[in-house]
């Protein structure tokens, strides 16, 4: 009896025929994954995240508490991708930031989804969400109920909010760039977290996301899926201790000294120079 094994071609197109079957998986998970997170938004916000502010007539309290159970929500979430193969993560050193107070927690942005990586990590986290978050219809009821600040106030109002919170002891996370990464260009920090630093006397905790392939940029539709399992780290970096920069020069000098040491810091770790 004679063994027929598969040709050349054959294996090719078993190869072509594989590879769009796993694409055809990822783009079902990345539709699937987009709808159930716009859908559980509302659907929390107007129950369990409702009940939460109900129970609870401390609203700080009720803000932590809505905090964590985002905290836990996203890590199903993201053990859900993980099991489906359309992500994996791994974490470095990130345990360490459930012993910050008061600090100001900044990171690059290169992907839609490194703040849900992030905060599943972070059982209490106070952020600056863009005003599209807080109108949402999806998503706003969540920002609403978490205490989460938007940035569509006037600069010194947000500044005395995010001092306030500070003072508090709540972490405020930051993506200083204030959008997304452009893939392939060194990132290019804002003002506004150097300013909000020196002015309420806070440590820096930066954090460094490496996304491969590319996944959710910036240029990229939500739909536009990577190649293959896109692969995150999320890496404890360099603390930046405000003290350094509280000389008796002008402000905007040590601003500028504090946003241009970070930017090297990031430009270091994510091999632009």
């Amino acid at each position: 009896m004679s063994i027929n094994y598969p040709s050349q071609a054959d294996a090719s197109t078993w190869d072509v025929i594989n590879t769009k079957l796993n694409y055809l998986q990822r783009l079902i998970v990345t539709i699937v994954g987009y709808s159930l997170f716009s859908v559980c938004g509302l659907l929390l916000s107007l129950t369990l995240f409702q009940l939460m502010r109900l129970s609870c007539k401390d609203e700080n309290k009720s803000q932590v508490r809505v905090r964590c159970t985002i905290a836990y929500i996203f890590k199903a979430f993201l053990t859900m991708l993980n099991i489906l193969g359309l992500i994996k993560t791994e974490m470095v050193g990130v345990e360490k930031l459930s012993k910050l107070k008061g600090m100001l927690i900044v990171a690059n942005h290169p992907c839609l989804l490194d703040v849900v990586v992030i905060m599943a990590n972070i059982k209490n986290v106070q952020c600056i969400v863009k005003s599209e978050l807080w109108k949402s219809y999806f998503l706003g009821g969540v920002m609403r109920a978490a205490g989460y600040i938007c940035n569509d106030k006037d600069p010194i109002e947000l500044l005395e909010i995010c001092k306030n919170e500070l003072s508090r002891g709540q972490n405020i996370l930051i993506f200083p760039e204030g959008t997304r990464t452009t893939v392939g260009k060194p990132m290019k920090l804002q003002r506004g977290f150097g300013n909000l630093a020196l002015a309420a006397n806070v440590d820096i905790q930066s954090l460094v996301i490496k996304c491969e392939p590319s996944f959710l940029t910036k240029q990229d539709k939500w739909y536009k899926i990577a190649s293959k399992k896109v692969d995150f780290k999320v890496k404890l970096g360099q603390l930046f201790t405000i003290s350094e920069y509280q000389d008796d020069k002008l402000r905007a000098i040590r601003v500028r000294k504090l946003i241009k040491d970070v930017q090297h810091y990031y430009m270091r770790c994510l091999t632009y120079e």
